[in-house]
C-alpha cells in the first residue's frame, strides 16, 4: 500500500469544493418569511436582504431545497466553514477533491483531509480510497480498484470504493484510463448524506453533473439518497463501449491481413504487427478485471438498496444501477471474445512468420547446394589439370633443355636442388600447420579467421518483409491511455 504522504500536496492549487443542500422544511419557512416581509411596508427592504427570493417551486406551493456552495484552499478557510455549519443544517453535503492530472496527488493537504474526516466522523476505511491517488511515474496498480467497502454503526452506513473507466481526450485524440473514488456516509435516522468525491481532473464531468442535479432539486435528496452512485456509473461507464470499439478498429486491419497472407508470396505483415497484437491483447485483458470490480460494486449497491425499503428497491435509480451492471457484463463478454481473437491471430501471425523464415532458410539451403555443386565441379577440373600443370611447370624449369644435335632432352645435374628445396619447404609447411593447430586449441586460426556478421533467419525475415509491410494500417496505439500515462 502506498504511503499516504504521497497522496497529498504541501500547498493546494485547486480548491476543495463543497455543496450543501438544506432541508426542504427550512426553505418553506424562508419562503413564508419572505412572503410576510413583502406585505409589511418599511420592513420589506430589510427582510429582502436576509431572506432568499422565492423560487418557482416555492411560488407553486412546493418545498424546495436551499443550496449553498463554498470552497477552501487552506486549512483555516476549511476549518472556518466546517466549524460554522451544524450537521443538522443540511440534508446532503458534497465535498469534491481533485487531482491536477491522473499521475499527481490530490489537491489537498493532509491536515485539511484529517479535518474533513474528523468533522464528519468518517471510518478509517476512507483512507483506503485516498491511497489510490498518489504521485507516480510508472503504470502501477493499473487495474486495481478499491473494492466495495461497507461499515455500519447504528443507523449510519458508510460506503467507499474506487472505479476505473476510459476517457477520450479530444485534444490529443487518444484514450486514457481514469479512476474516481467515492465515499458516502448515510444516516438512516435523519436521511442525510455526506459525499466525498475524489476526481482525477479539476471540474470533472461527474462534479458538473452532480452540481446540476442538486441545483434542479424540487424535493430533498433523501428521496434518492444514493443518487451520486447512479450519476457516477451513468456518466463514465458508457464510454467502455466506445473504448472497446476503438481497440477493435486497431485490431481488424492486422487480423484481416494475417488471414489473407500466403507463405509463398511476399508478406504484407511483419514482426511489428505481432508486437501491436500483443499490446492489444494486454489492453483487452485489462478490461474484464476493471469491469469485474465495478460489477461487484454495483451488485452490492443494489443489494443494499433492496434491503433498505421496498420504495428504494423499486426506485428508478436502483433499476438503472441494475441495468448498468448488466451492461458491464455485456462489455466483459465482448472484450473476452476480442481477446481470444487477438490471441489466436497473434499465434497465427507468429506461425506465419516462422514458416516464412523456414521458406527463406530452405531457399538459402538450395542456393548453398548449387554453390557446393559448382565448387565440386571446379575442384574436379582442378584435379584433372593439376598433373599436366605440374609436368609442364617441372619441365619448363632451367634444369632441363633440348639437345637439338642429339635430338634429346638434356637434364642438369643440379636438379637435386629443386627436389631438396621442395621437400624441405613441404615439411616446414606441414610442421607449422600442425603447430598452429595444436597451439591453444587452434586459437591462432580463430584470430586469423575473417569477422562474419551475426546473421539470423529472424533478422533476414525482418529485412525481407519490411519493404512490404507499409500496406498495413494498424492504427496508432494509445500508448499513454493504455499505460495509464497522466493526462
Amino acid at each position: 500500500m502506498t504511503s499516504l504522504d504521497n497522496c497529498f500536496v504541501d500547498k493546494a492549487v485547486e480548491p476543495v469544493k463543497v455543496i450543501d443542500v438544506g432541508h426542504p422544511q427550512f426553505a418553506t419557512v424562508n419562503a413564508t418569511a419572505t412572503a410576510t416581509a413583502t406585505t409589511s411596508g418599511a420592513s420589506s427592504a430589510a427582510a429582502s436582504t436576509t431572506a432568499p427570493a422565492p423560487t418557482q417551486a416555492q411560488t407553486q406551493g412546493q418545498p424546495s431545497c436551499p443550496i449553498s456552495e463554498w470552497s477552501a484552499k487552506t486549512l483555516p478557510e476549511l476549518a472556518g466553514h466546517l466549524n460554522g455549519s451544524r450537521a443538522d443544517s443540511y440534508s446532503c453535503r458534497l465535498i469534491s477533491i481533485c487531482q491536477r492530472t491522473s499521475w499527481r496527488p490530490l489537491q489537498i493537504t493532509k491536515p485539511m483531509m484529517e479535518a474533513i474526516v474528523s468533522a464528519h466522523g468518517m471510518h478509517a476505511s476512507f483512507w483506503d480510497i485516498t491511497s489510490c491517488f498518489y504521485t507516480r511515474n510508472l503504470e502501477l496498480e493499473e487495474v486495481y480498484c478499491v473494492p466495495y467497502t461497507e461499515n455500519r454503526t447504528g443507523d449510519v452506513t458508510e460506503i467507499s470504493y474506487t472505479v476505473r473507466y476510459p476517457e477520450y481526450k479530444a485534444a490529443d485524440a487518444r484514450w486514457v484510463i481514469r479512476q474516481t473514488g467515492l465515499y458516502h456516509r448515510f444516516d438512516a435516522k435523519t436521511c442525510s448524506s455526506t459525499y466525498v468525491l475524489l476526481s482525477p481532473t479539476p471540474n470533472s464531468k461527474l462534479h458538473q453533473e452532480a452540481a446540476a442535479f442538486l441545483s434542479t432539486l424540487v424535493q430533498g435528496p433523501e428521496t434518492e439518497p444514493f443518487w451520486l452512485h447512479r450519476l457516477l456509473f451513468a456518466a463514465y461507464f458508457p464510454a467502455w463501449r466506445q473504448y472497446i470499439a476503438a481497440l477493435e478498429r486497431q485490431f481488424l486491419p492486422v487480423a484481416n491481413s494475417t488471414f489473407a497472407t500466403y507463405i509463398d508470396e511476399p508478406l504484407r505483415i511483419c514482426y511489428d504487427n505481432l508486437s501491436a497484437l500483443v499490446s492489444l491483447e494486454t489492453r483487452f485483458l485489462l478490461v474484464p478485471a476493471v469491469l469485474g470490480a465495478a460489477t461487484d460494486t454495483l451488485d452490492e449497491l443494489t443489494a443494499l438498496l433492496a434491503g433498505m425499503s421496498p420504495a428504494a428497491a423499486a426506485h428508478p435509480g436502483t433499476q438503472q444501477l441494475r441495468n448498468i451492471s448488466r451492461q458491464c457484463g455485456g462489455y466483459c463478454r465482448a472484450v473476452t471474445h476480442l481477446q481470444q481473437r487477438t490471441q489466436r491471430t497473434a499465434q497465427l501471425l507468429s506461425d506465419t512468420l516462422l514458416f516464412r523464415d523456414q521458406v527463406v532458410a530452405k531457399e538459402q539451403n538450395g542456393n548453398m547446394l548449387q554453390l557446393n555443386k559448382s565448387a565440386v565441379f571446379i575442384t574436379t577440373l582442378t584435379l584433372l589439370y593439376l598433373p599436366a600443370s605440374f609436368v609442364s611447370s617441372f619441365f619448363g624449369m632451367n634444369f632441363f633443355g633440348f639437345d637439338g644435335d642429339n635430338n634429346r632432352i638434356a637434364g642438369s645435374s643440379m636438379v637435386w636442388i629443386y627436389v631438396l628445396s621442395s621437400a624441405v619447404l613441404t615439411a616446414i609447411t606441414f610442421f607449422f600447420y600442425y603447430w598452429l593447430l595444436h597451439r591453444e586449441n587452434g586459437a591462432a586460426f580463430r584470430r586469423l579467421a575473417p569477422k562474419v556478421a551475426d546473421w539470423s533467419l529472424k533478422d533476414f525475415g525482418r529485412r525481407l518483409t519490411a519493404n512490404n509491410s507499409n500496406n498495413i494500417n494498424t492504427g496508432d496505439l494509445d500508448v499513454e491511455g493504455l499505460r495509464g500515462v497522466k493526462g
